[in-house]
């Protein structure tokens, strides 16, 4: 199956596997992913046949067709890339706060918070 890293690193952030897409967002493997082809480099960052298998049953891309407009691919980045400096935090032992998402999605309110 063809398909884009972009397209895969928003999947797994829906599925709140935020950790796995920053892994998978900082690889060596190139934008255009062929799930054969790169299997075993796609299972040594944990994406293994039945978990690829599990997240793509509508999936599949046209490798000469852009599956995401480019601000959902600018937001994909600035997501991983606030979980990337995260992560790093966590690694090093600053204790830092989880990234906070920069949008709330439409079908949830927003909720304001009031101080007595």
């Amino acid at each position: 199956m063809l398909l884009t890293k972009a397209s895969l690193c928003g999947l797994l952030l829906e599925e709140g596997e935020e950790d796995l897409a920053v892994l998978l967002a900082r690889s060596d493997l190139a934008d255009q992913l062929d799930t054969v082809h790169d299997a075993r480099a796609l299972a040594a960052i944990g994406l293994g046949e039945e978990e690829l298998r599990s997240l793509l049953p509508a999936i599949e891309a046209d490798p000469d067709h852009v599956v995401l407009s480019h601000e959902e691919v600018a937001a994909i980045k600035h997501t991983l890339s606030d979980r990337w400096a995260f992560l790093v935090d966590v690694w090093l032992g600053r204790g830092a706060e989880p990234p906070r998402p920069t949008s709330q999605p439409a079908h949830q309110p927003t909720q304001s918070v009031h101080h007595a």
